[in-house]
């Protein structure tokens, strides 16, 4: 009885030890996973104006990241039992977190409960790029400036999966002016405002949806002078 004891006891011990040990190898492997270069691009957080439900996004940069989204830190969420949630989509993916690695497009989704009015507020901005969102249902572009928030409505118990596009740019988007024609270049996602110098609109604004796009100003006043607005900057122009 005492050999079966003994021998049940050092059993237990070494599987105790066993767990431990595959326990330190996981937590070993994680650290080393997370000091591969990783940083937190901002935080997004959507809350709720009435019943104060928050859900955070963090957009994410590293070494490990393929075709845009990074599979080590970011894994698909189910949006089924989330009153609300805010998210990225990837190749008809759902993800917690995405990654900026590309400029271009980045497209998220928008799960919503009863509560019908929300806050988008942005923190922790990070890097030389500039971030742009565009609210597709409201047409509404914004500047993801840090501490930045836009107040939107969404339909209650609905999810849309194309609610909000990111676009990523350089911090310093180039204008340039030939003629009859502004040339943008690097400003994906952002709109430019032609105004008169009294700061009325000269021409309707326009939507940049390409990394290099002309903007054709031939409807301008020969001998004027204009103001080019565009991220909270102003390029003064003679037509």
């Amino acid at each position: 009885m005492h050999l079966l004891e003994n021998y049940m006891y050092k059993t237990n011990h070494f599987n105790n030890m066993k767990k431990l040990f595959l326990s330190l190898l996981v937590l070993a492997a994680t650290m080393n996973a997370f000091a591969i270069a990783y940083t937190a691009k901002a935080k997004v957080v959507l809350t709720g104006t009435t019943t104060g439900q928050k859900c955070t996004m963090y957009l994410i940069q590293s070494d490990e990241l393929n075709a845009g989204v990074n599979a080590s830190y970011c894994g698909p969420i189910e949006l089924d039992g989330r009153p609300v949630a805010f998210y990225a989509i990837y190749e008809a993916t759902n993800y917690e977190s995405f990654g900026t690695k590309d400029l271009g497009a980045m497209q998220f989704g928008l799960k919503t409960n009863a509560d019908t009015e929300y806050t988008l507020k942005v923190s922790g901005v990070e890097g030389t790029q500039t971030l742009v969102m565009k609210d597709e249902v409201a047409g509404q572009t914004f500047d993801l400036v840090n501490n930045a928030s836009y107040n939107f409505t969404a339909t209650a118990n609905t999810t849309v999966a194309d609610r909000f596009h990111l676009y990523v740019a350089p911090a310093v988007p180039g204008i340039c002016h030939y003629g009859n024609v502004l040339q943008v270049t690097g400003s994906n996602g952002m709109t430019v405002q032609i105004n008169n110098m009294d700061d009325t609109q000269a021409i309707a604004p326009v939507a940049i949806t390409s990394d290099s796009q002309d903007i054709d100003i031939s409807g301008l006043t020969a001998g004027n002078q204009y103001k080019v607005v565009w991220n909270s900057q102003t390029l003064i122009i003679r037509k």
